[in-house]
């Protein structure tokens, strides 16, 4: 059997997601569709950013979604109405959702 070659193009992915984070990222969408965020955006056309973080003094997994790419050019003078962001909040060992936050 012949082996890929990493160097190939068509076989570099352009994006990598630990398994462990992928229940992660699927409950964020599915929570943040939820939102009325989701009426005021196409979830389907936003960035995502995601990291562990702490609420309330917990351990957790916040995924962020963003309808403006967020840049170093442009953190400065964006605001929350310019990037649209939700921000889901998840319990690192449990993936409860504890909070959403709306950016408007």
């Amino acid at each position: 059997m012949m082996r890929a070659n990493p160097d190939d193009a068509e076989n570099r992915a352009f994006l990598k997601i630990d398994k462990k984070y992928t229940p992660f990222l699927l409950k964020a969408i599915e929570a943040v569709r939820r939102t009325s965020w989701a009426d005021r955006y196409d979830v389907n056309k936003v960035h995502i950013s995601m990291r562990e973080d702490e609420y309330e003094g917990r351990g957790c997994i916040v995924v962020r979604f963003y309808a403006a790419e967020l840049e170093d050019d442009n953190w400065m003078e964006v605001t929350p109405d310019d990037i649209g962001g939700a921000h889901v909040y998840m319990d690192a060992a449990g993936r409860a959702v504890l909070h959403i936050a709306i950016e408007r």
